[in-house]
């Protein structure tokens, strides 16, 4: 076993992602499309991950503001939850902040200019406020007195200075922030927020009930003993979130987040590793390329900021793109449902309403850069067929999410050993002394220590001698495939 050239290459314990589909980021309208490409090239990174995070991210600029309509009783907003998924040093933060970027600037430019109104209406608000304290305790006053002031007072809407992002926040705190702002923007490079909504500072009491109203607008209705309560009528929010595999793993395997069908929820990306290859002379963002996509952004913000209404507008397909997504449903997403969505058909339930999801986003800023309503003009079949082809690269990235979340106790046990063996750099050790190097409460005793061995044999991580040692007794050496220091 000396000769490397007979070793075979092991088979991987758990599925590893490395024949899934690129991300195709020819399928995003221009300006958006090139800003992931120049974020990929810049940091040097899978631009999956720079594509999704503008996609969820721009979802915001849409979210209270347009639905698309399959038919009458079946509508998306267009609002998305993404996760990326990635090692450290996989430069997940230059990545978020260079997307993240106009929507800062733009909420304090906008906050800038609309300071003196913002005042106003705050003072407004409070001399009402204390006209009607004062009235309230006249003895003479009566109760219409009282009503008219109180339904001047409600004509006055509360005026905030405007948030777009949120980054670690609680769950009291997003209410607030959602009934001030109506719609939010969850945006950072790590996950461990979500940890708020399992139960961090609740006695381990999940509190995800606004996560999940938020993908979809649903009224949320939050009473406290301590105030009044609040009701949110229409709350959205889009999710762009990075982590490490420890925090997804937390999260798939979390009964609430998954019983809840909040995982359901989630795009994933699980971007390929340029760890290694990497160049630091690459080619930054061009100015053309920045400023484009922080026009568009900030034509996109502008739009809903100047959006006043409880009634959303509705998107339609024409007549042949309409015809091509119910055939897409019935002969493909319906089927897969029992064969390669079997094991997510939470997730895949959604997929038809992502696949609408996508085609609104991709619809409304082809409108934007040609300067035309989206309500006005239709959603074509041009439209359908990007969005299907993201909605395929998130499919294939949710059956790997979900086969990750799915890994039993033994490939566990096996993976122990491997890192053990691994950081060790062991080339050849008998098994007894690997057992003692492994010991832990994962193995029940040296025959359940025995049974994970057996397996890494199977998968060719290492192969097995046995020899006669002092009294007759049998030794079993293991000798480890040199494949897996490669």
């Amino acid at each position: 076993m000396n000769n490397e050239t007979q070793w075979a290459t092991p088979t991987p314990l758990r599925p590893d992602g490395t024949n899934l589909l690129p991300f195709p980021v020819n399928a995003l309208p221009p300006i958006i499309g090139d800003m992931a490409d120049a974020i990929a090239t810049t940091t040097s990174t899978d631009v999956a991950m720079a594509g999704i995070s503008i996609l969820s991210a721009v979802s915001y600029c849409f979210s209270g503001v347009y639905r698309m309509s399959a038919k009458r009783d079946h509508t998306e907003p267009l609002v998305l939850y993404s996760l990326t998924v990635a090692e450290p040093s996989f430069k997940k933060s230059p990545v978020i902040s260079l997307v993240k970027r106009p929507y800062a600037t733009f909420a304090h430019d906008w906050n800038e200019s609309n300071k003196q109104d913002i005042f106003k209406s705050q003072a407004e608000r409070k001399l009402l406020q204390s006209k009607l304290e004062a009235l309230e305790k006249k003895k003479d006053v009566t109760a219409e007195e009282i009503a008219k002031l109180q339904t001047e007072l409600s004509n006055i809407p509360p005026s905030n200075f405007r948030r777009i992002a949120v980054d670690d926040v609680t769950p009291e705190s997003l209410v607030n922030l959602l009934e001030e702002n109506g719609t939010l923007l969850m945006i950072s490079d790590e996950a461990g927020m979500l940890g708020n909504f399992s139960g961090r500072y609740s006695n381990n009491v999940p509190n995800i009930d606004l996560l999940l109203k938020c993908w979809n607008g649903e009224t949320f209705i939050s009473d406290r003993a301590t105030r009044s309560s609040i009701v949110l009528k229409k709350p959205y929010m889009s999710i762009c979130l990075a982590c490490q595999p420890y925090v997804f793993d937390s999260m798939i395997n979390n009964t609430a987040f998954r019983g809840s069908g909040l995982i359901a929820r989630f795009l994933y990306c699980f971007p390929k590793s340029n760890i290694g290859t990497r160049k630091y002379d690459t080619q930054a963002v061009s100015e053309a390329v920045t400023v484009n996509y922080k026009n568009l952004v900030y034509k996109l913000l502008q739009d809903k900021f100047t959006f006043h209404s409880d009634m959303e507008k509705y998107l339609h397909f024409d007549s042949k793109a309409y015809s091509e997504f119910v055939d897409y449903y019935n002969n493909y997403i319906e089927p897969q449902l029992v064969t390669d969505m079997a094991f997510c058909k939470d997730w895949g339930g959604k997929y038809h309403g992502l696949i609408l999801r996508l085609c609104g986003i991709i619809h409304c800023i082809k409108c934007a850069l040609n300067g035309c309503d989206p309500v006005e003009v239709r959603v074509n079949l041009d439209t359908f067929c990007n969005a299907i082809e993201i909605g395929e690269y998130f499919r294939e990235q949710a059956i790997y999410a979900y086969s990750l979340g799915d890994t039993d106790f033994a490939t566990v046990k096996a993976e122990r050993v491997l890192a053990k063996i691994r950081s060790k750099h062991i080339q050849q050790i008998r098994q007894n002394d690997l057992y003692k190097l492994c010991r832990c409460t994962l193995f029940k005793n040296a025959a359940d220590f025995a049974e994970t061995v057996e397996m890494l044999e199977e998968y060719n991580y290492i192969v097995r001698t046995t020899s006669k040692g002092t009294n007759n007794k049998t030794m079993i050496d293991v000798i480890v495939n040199p494949n897996i220091y490669r």
